[in-house]
């Protein structure tokens, strides 16, 4: 908790595990909107990818590199 305790303060409802158990499927990912692959990657949207330095900058993101 670098940033604080979260916004729902651990408490989380759970409507995605309750419809994946009222389906009865296998997966909390065939009833969840945006689902994931295994390795994390978003395949709707293609992230996470790199930004060029120009969104970077559109964003005043600054990037420390060590």
């Amino acid at each position: 908790f670098q940033y604080g305790a979260p916004p729902h303060g651990g408490i989380a409802w759970g409507i995605d595990r309750l419809m994946m158990i009222l389906e009865k499927k296998a997966s909390i990912r065939e009833v969840m909107a945006f689902p994931k692959t295994g390795s994390s990657e978003d395949l709707l949207f293609g992230a996470p990818s790199l930004l060029s330095d120009r969104k970077v900058e559109e964003m005043n993101v600054k990037i420390i590199r060590k």
